[in-house]
């Protein structure tokens, strides 16, 4: 038998009839866990001689199944509905710069696109792209529709453009003569 005051914490609980579970086992002390396997019978120390040989040995990889195939993911069947309504007023219609991250959002929706084409398009995570529909488009005035899990831009009523303003201009170095 092994000396157990050389032995770890987890050593001597894999030694016990019945192992302690991890947060069981952080709360005892070694002592404890000495006097734990001194109090077993002696049928149960037995066994706990043969787990102690064992210990040396390596346990053996658990076999993986054969052919095993991954089933793919059932897409899920969203329901076509409005995710932004756009603004009523056509005042509070914000316009948006060109060549922004959102610009690039507007004309893939303004086409049709997909949750996972509207992160690629912009170049977001999916949900950052999600994040963008209620947050930047409802700031700018605009709405977004669902249909068939394509999303689409919604203009305001009596809008049929996207307003627009161009990109802000590079600013003016200030000459140091």
């Amino acid at each position: 038998m092994t000396d157990l005051n050389a032995l770890t914490k987890s050593a001597i609980n894999a030694l016990l009839a019945t192992p302690l579970t991890a947060s069981q086992l952080k709360k005892k002390s070694h002592a404890d866990l000495v006097a734990m396997f001194d109090a077993m019978s002696a049928t149960d120390a037995l066994d706990a001689d043969l787990r102690d040989a064992r210990t040396n040995d390596p346990t053996p990889p658990m076999p993986k199944a054969p052919n095993v195939v991954a089933m793919p993911k059932k897409g899920r069947n969203l329901e076509d509905r409005v995710l932004v309504e756009p603004t009523s007023d056509l005042s509070n219609v914000r316009p948006i710069r060109e060549g922004t991250k959102r610009h690039a959002m507007v004309q893939a929706l303004l086409s049709g696109c997909t949750l996972d084409e509207l992160a690629t398009a912009t170049g977001w995570k999916r949900d950052v792209a999600s994040a963008a529909i209620y947050t930047d488009l409802r700031a700018a005035g605009l709405g977004v529709r669902r249909e068939n899990g394509v999303l689409h831009l919604m203009l305001p009523k009596g809008s049929n453009v996207v307003p627009l303003r161009k990109p802000a201009a590079p600013a003016q170095k200030a000459a140091n003569k």
